[in-house]
């Protein structure tokens, strides 16, 4: 598995959710906001509207999208916890 997190430098909840996504995702990713020059296709590829918003991929398929860090939690606890 791998993700994408979009961030912006203006977002106020921004800050909180990465340091989640550091701390707790055990897999790779990239973390882009509106100074990468990737950011603008991006988000128009993957249609995210908010930030935060983490997308993750298994195997180039979408499996999960979020914006909150509880629901970024469950998704990792998995429904076995």
């Amino acid at each position: 598995m791998n993700y994408v997190l979009f961030t912006t430098t203006r977002c106020p909840k921004c800050p909180e959710f990465k340091s989640f996504v550091v701390d707790k995702v055990q897999f790779g990713g990239i973390i882009l906001d509106e100074n990468n020059l990737e950011f603008t296709d991006k988000i128009k590829e993957f249609n995210v509207s908010a930030a935060p918003t983490i997308i993750i991929f298994d195997n180039d398929e979408e499996v999960f999208r979020a914006s909150e860090t509880y629901e970024l939690g469950a998704f990792l606890d998995g429904p076995d916890k």
